[in-house]
């Protein structure tokens, strides 16, 4: 028994540390949206993310939305979007954040494993549906903009602002109409959406939302008199979420190829023995 031990012991040695190289190559990180605006803002549902090679295009500004944006900026529904993700990115990985949507100082996170940040898992697309509306949204417009690699050099985190000023985007597919906007009652106003995809259709395209969003709002009746538009005023806010990355689990150093090509050295050496051996 012990010859033959000594035998294998190397090619397991070898094996062993070829595992514990590939086992390195996949991150483990955990993603947080904390709604950072203030009090009487407007909620979001909740966000989808996305992690990809940069293949996966969420939208095109100038462009007609998907099924994917359309449903979740009308809904809040990320369904059709995580099937689109699947469908066109056979590498991705992908998640909705869990619970309500998200209001003033709410906070949503969700973990996700075995993501390549170096390659196939680089880049991050989000979307969350703004409400009120009827097809507001929040989300990356450039695959590129979030890359993630930064993370095995910056200390492990990432953060930074959506929403707000200059980051809000309307799908162009629902007329703006408080008849058949979503969450209405959350803030007072009457009508609004009691089914899915209610309104009407727009037929538009993507485009960022103007200062003063809800002046043009069809059914201006349904809103009280004296209304006070101003704690919904996303235009004016710095941002109406953050989005936290952290990287719970270690990642290829350098070190670690050394002991791959230590581990395939190994075991080319205990191949070369045993042929010369047979050949004796």
């Amino acid at each position: 028994m012990k010859p033959a031990f000594r035998r294998t012991a190397p090619l397991v040695a070898g094996l062993f540390l070829l595992g514990v190289s590939a086992s390195v190559h996949a991150a483990d990180l955990r993603v947080t949206f904390t709604h950072v605006s203030p009090a009487g803002s407007v909620g979001t549902s909740p966000l989808w993310v996305g992690f990809h090679n940069s293949s996966f295009d969420l939208f095109d500004a100038g462009s007609s939305a998907s099924l994917g944006v359309e449903r979740i900026s009308e809904d809040g529904n990320s369904a059709p979007l995580t099937t689109l993700f699947a469908a066109t990115t056979l590498s991705g990985i992908q998640g909705t954040l869990p619970g309500p949507p998200a209001f003033p100082e709410a906070v949503r996170s969700l973990d996700f494993t075995g993501l390549d940040l170096a390659g196939e898992n680089r880049y991050l697309s989000y979307a969350s549906m703004v409400v009120l509306s009827n097809d507001f949204f929040i989300g990356n417009d450039d695959a590129r903009e979030h890359d993630l690699s930064v993370l095995l050099s910056n200390g492990g985190t990432l953060s930074f602002f959506v929403g707000g000023n200059g980051e809000v985007w309307d799908a162009g597919t629902e007329v703006n109409d408080f008849a058949n906007s979503l969450a209405n009652g959350a803030f007072g106003i009457g009508g609004g959406q009691s089914t899915a995809n209610q309104g009407v259709n727009e037929h538009g395209f993507v485009r960022l939302v103007d200062s003063d969003p809800y002046a043009s709002f069809l059914s201006a009746h349904l809103v009280p008199a004296g209304y006070d538009f101003a704690p919904l005023q996303f235009t004016s806010l710095q941002a109406i979420g953050r989005i936290d990355i952290q990287l719970l689990a270690p990642v290829p150093e350098p070190e670690t190829y050394a002991m791959l090509l230590g581990g395939l050295a190994l075991i080319g050496a205990v191949s070369r023995r045993r042929l010369q051996g047979r050949a004796a």
